[in-house]
C-alpha cells in the first residue's frame, strides 16, 4: 500500500451511536489517529476525548470456511499503540475502507479532570 494512500474509514462513536466517515493513511501513528477522531467531538461541542479505538471486520460470516476462523480470535482489536495502527492497516482494510469503534472520556472543563 503506498505511503501516501487513503483509506476511508467508517467510524462509530459510542458516545453518540453515530458512524462517520475520515480519512487516514499508512504514515499515521495512534497519536494522528486521535486527534483526527477527537475532531468530531469538538466539531459536537462535546467536551469529551478518544480513549480507545477499536477495529473491526466489517461482514464476519460464522458460516465461514477454516481459512476465515482465524477472523474469530482478531476481532474487535484494541487499538493500543503504532504498531497495532500498521497491523490495522494491513489486515483490516477491505475495499479500502476500515472499520473503527471509539470509546471515549468524558473531560470536566471545571476542574480539568477525567471523571
Amino acid at each position: 500500500m503506498p505511503q501516501n494512500a487513503q483509506i476511508e474509514g467508517h467510524v462509530t462513536y459510542s458516545a453518540f451511536k453515530k458512524t462517520i466517515k475520515v480519512f487516514l493513511t499508512p504514515t499515521d501513528t495512534l497519536d494522528d489517529l486521535k486527534t483526527q477522531l477527537n475532531k468530531y467531538f469538538v466539531f459536537r461541542g462535546e467536551h469529551q476525548s478518544t480513549s480507545h479505538v477499536f477495529v473491526q471486520q466489517p461482514h464476519y460470516d460464522l458460516g465461514a470456511g477454516e481459512e476465515d476462523m482465524w477472523k474469530m480470535i482478531y476481532y474487535p482489536k484494541l487499538i493500543e499503540d503504532d504498531s497495532d495502527v500498521g497491523f490495522m492497516l494491513s489486515r483490516f482494510v477491505e475495499n479500502n475502507v476500515l472499520y473503527l469503534y471509539v470509546r471515549s472520556n468524558y473531560k470536566c472543563v471545571e476542574c480539568s479532570r477525567e471523571i
